[in-house]
């Protein structure tokens, strides 16, 4: 039973005897991996319940079931939560923690501790699951195009065609007509279209995510009400250009390309902690039953071949530095012209074993190809 504490709200609060007569008081807050966030902006959730635990509670605990197919998305939870300033007990799947699964010392009680109080009903109770997956996308985006939305939800573009306009219904979102003015990061101007002109093109159709429709998202992620989260947002806020379109287009691209692969979600615009690193794109499941990052970088070719080749290189050295320190494979994907894929190809040197590295078309008619990756080796597009 969702249980509230001041304006946290969880998903129910349990009283786990660690030992013999000795109890603590915890809460739980779980995490999906298919919810529009990475790993550690969704760690970044868990944070912003802590504060009303600590002030509320005498000596509070928080257990957090990861909900995610493989290890990578729950190890870096578990790593980003590591320093907590409550004792946080993450778990893969919803197998109760013990002692040694808690980041500290939980406070313990001699009698079982009581939760919080009922917590009102959620407005997303009655959204369909493909309308919420869809509102958490355009709260991390922001404004988008219908297939934006759906690469980020990994969704067939008229299936969430539908569910943004579940969502325009509820007033959680606003459609717009095809119109590269109207857009959050250039410009405050409005223009509210006829809903009829563009139904049949769902891959056309602009979106904005409204007030409300933000507040109803940061609450679905447990965001307390009133608490401040920037964490939600592409960490580079590029205008509606090619570059944007094909960061927010990788997930469902790369599921395209790779049929043979399970992706099991992907973000645009990534900020990794810790490693200074913003991929365009970051896609994660498996290939070959192997647990895989498909790292995607697109160069637009707007300065020298020279400074192309330096920031091809670092990316490039950065990943593979990342993929081997959590234990991954990595399929690293550039897509550019032909002239910046020529001046980026030399990047790539001593391609790990576990590595594979895919040179590509950025263009549109290119969407959803890919050459099969090779581990170890550096892949051209014909």
């Amino acid at each position: 039973m969702a249980v509230r504490v001041g304006s946290a709200v969880f998903e129910d609060h349990i009283s786990i005897e660690l030992f013999p007569n000795t109890w603590t008081d915890t809460f739980i807050l779980p995490l999906r991996h298919d919810l529009a966030l990475p790993p550690w902006d969704h760690a970044e959730v868990v944070k912003t319940v802590i504060p009303s635990l600590r002030k509320l509670r005498r000596a509070p605990s928080l257990w957090v079931p990861v909900i995610a197919p493989g290890r990578w998305y729950f190890e870096e939870v578990k790593f980003a939560l590591r320093d907590a300033s409550i004792p946080v007990a993450v778990t893969c799947g919803r197998n109760q923690p013990g002692y040694l699964d808690f980041s500290g010392t939980p406070g313990i009680y001699d009698v079982p501790c009581r939760g919080g109080a009922p917590a009102n009903p959620s407005p997303i109770s009655d959204l369909s699951e493909n309308a919420l997956r869809s509102l958490l996308v355009m709260a991390r985006l922001t404004a988008a195009y219908t297939n934006e939305v759906a690469s980020g939800s990994l969704m067939d573009d008229r299936v969430c065609h539908s569910a943004l306009w579940e969502l325009e219904n509820r007033g959680y979102i606003e459609y717009h007509q095809n119109d590269t003015q109207i857009d959050s990061h250039l410009s405050n101007f409005r223009q509210r279209a006829s809903k009829a002109g563009n139904r049949r093109e769902p891959e056309y159709s602009y979106w904005r995510i409204k007030r409300w429709g933000l507040s109803v998202a940061l609450r679905a992620w447990g965001v307390p009400a009133g608490e401040w989260f920037g964490y939600r947002r592409e960490r580079i806020r590029l205008p509606d250009r090619v570059h944007r379109r094909r960061s927010r287009e990788w997930p469902l691209w790369v599921s395209k390309a790779l049929p043979h692969a399970d992706i099991h979600a992907g973000w645009s615009e990534v900020g990794m902690p810790g490693l200074k690193a913003f991929p365009d794109a970051l896609a994660w499941g498996k290939i070959q039953e192997v647990e895989t990052l498909f790292w995607m970088e697109v160069e637009s070719g707007h300065c020298s071949r020279k400074l192309i080749m330096e920031k091809t290189t670092n990316r490039w050295l950065k990943s593979v530095a990342y993929a081997e320190a959590v234990g991954v494979h990595l399929v690293f994907v550039f897509l550019g012209m032909p002239w910046v894929r020529d001046a980026a190809r030399r990047a790539f040197m001593n391609v790990p074993r576990t590595c594979a590295v895919i040179i590509a078309d950025w263009s549109r008619d290119n969407f959803g190809r890919l050459p099969f990756p090779k581990w170890g080796e550096v892949v051209f597009e014909k």
